[in-house]
């Protein structure tokens, strides 16, 4: 399996340290052309990755083979680290690269895997595809090491520091995705400290960063009408009063809601309902994916059953362009971490002062 993309970034055309930031007009162009249209498909995702190497024959080139024929929705990563964020036009073009491109692999490899039905051939293309991501991932730190990149990039960082850095949580997300997706065929797995303690040769501190995301089985869901006739409800147990008030504040200040499709006492209700099959709700959010994510989860604090899979089983929840919420979206959102640290604190802020 070919990592042709991420190669480029420590090896060739798409290296931080060559790139070439004085003209920020095609880059731009190229981001606003994406816009923040989340991809629901492998295609849609290649689709947006042609867009950004554009100007690179040879990946432009090598992408067009990798479009898939068929138009399956994306899995999520296994695991996530807390990503440090972009802060400009330049490390916002190479966030959306690497974590398009290791998204991509990983889908790929999935869709590969699921080929083979003999334990030897799985093995066999699972080792090399864990071969080649750790590969890159220990030239990636020697790099960093090189550069004397030890502390984690800041607004201040030159460009080549928020890369490598970037590239290399996002290689570490991908071996334990593969190794992850195999791991009942394989004799032998790489445990997390192993990896970063003597692949890596990283300090032990640097093995909290890891973290394994929800289980979010998308092919296996239905609806919770569908799936059984029991009550089910998101366990909210908190202060109604309170929650309203929350609800409105989050409409007010963070366009939560879609008010013209959706009531806020539609959401009210549905939160704090007995059984949510008892009636038909259509909850469509007015803010961008990423910021209804970080929402979500901080209303899991008083509603422990509202996690991502619950989400999509419910069919009531839709983007602020009116597509039905999978869970794997708001996974993929949650794991690329586009949400800028004011707009968190401001978040924070609502719920602290509104804690029920």
């Amino acid at each position: 399996m070919e990592i042709k993309i991420l190669n480029s970034i420590l090896f060739k055309e798409l290296m931080p340290w060559v790139f070439n930031t004085t003209n920020l007009k095609p880059i731009n162009e190229k981001l606003k052309k994406i816009g923040g249209k989340q991809a629901t498909t492998e295609a849609e995702l290649v689709q947006q990755l042609q867009i950004l190497v554009a100007d690179y024959p040879e990946l432009t080139k090598w992408l067009t083979k990798q479009l898939p024929k068929a138009t399956a929705t994306l899995k999520n990563h296994c695991f996530a680290i807390e990503l440090s964020e972009f802060t400009n036009a330049t490390t916002k073009f190479y966030h959306k690269i690497i974590s398009l491109e290791t998204l991509r692999v990983y889908n790929a490899f999935c869709t590969k895997i699921q080929k083979y039905k003999n334990k030897v051939d799985i093995i066999f293309h699972t080792t090399n595809a864990l071969k080649n991501i750790k590969a890159l991932a220990i030239n990636t730190v020697k790099e960093i090491k090189a550069k004397g990149f030890v502390e984690v990039p800041t607004e201040q960082s030159e460009l080549s520091h928020f890369v490598l850095q970037l590239l290399r949580q996002k290689l570490i997300i991908l071996f334990f995705d593969i190794q992850e997706l195999s791991k009942a065929s394989l004799e032998n797995t790489t445990s997390i400290e192993d990896f970063y303690l003597l692949d890596l040769e990283l300090p032990k501190n640097y093995l909290k960063e890891l973290k394994q995301l929800e289980d979010v089985p998308t092919e296996e869901i239905k609806s919770i009408a569908q799936s059984n006739n029991k009550p089910f409800n998101f366990g909210f147990k908190g202060d109604e009063a309170k929650l309203k008030n929350l609800i409105l504040v989050l409409c007010v200040h963070k366009n939560l809601l879609d008010q013209a499709t959706t009531k806020q006492g539609d959401l009210l209700e549905l939160f704090t309902t007995k059984n949510i099959t008892d009636k038909h709700y259509n909850i469509q959010f007015g803010c961008n994916t990423n910021l209804v994510t970080y929402i979500i989860d901080c209303f899991k604090r008083t509603l422990p059953k509202l996690s991502y899979s619950n989400i999509e089983r419910s069919s009531y929840f839709f983007t602020d362009n009116g597509t039905p919420i999978k869970g794997s979206l708001l996974s993929n959102s949650k794991s690329n971490n586009q949400l800028s640290k004011q707009t968190k604190e401001e978040i924070d802020k609502i719920f602290k002062e509104n804690d029920m």
